[in-house]
């Protein structure tokens, strides 16, 4: 899984109820890991790319 746009592997979520609230993780092995507590990722959740303007579902992310 990588980003779409640039291929980065480092990504971040925000929130649903203080969108200034972001949890960032990465992609190792396939596997997601985050930086700090982890927290849910449902398939329709909006993920952000950490180096480029790209963001969408994160099941879109191969």
């Amino acid at each position: 899984m990588k980003c779409p746009l640039c291929g980065s592997l480092n990504f971040y979520i925000k929130d649903a109820e203080d969108e200034y609230d972001v949890c960032e993780f990465q992609i190792k092995d396939g596997k997601v890991v985050f930086a700090e507590e982890p927290r849910p990722l449902p398939p329709d959740m909006e993920a952000f790319c950490n180096r480029c303007a790209w963001h969408g579902k994160f099941a879109t992310l191969r």
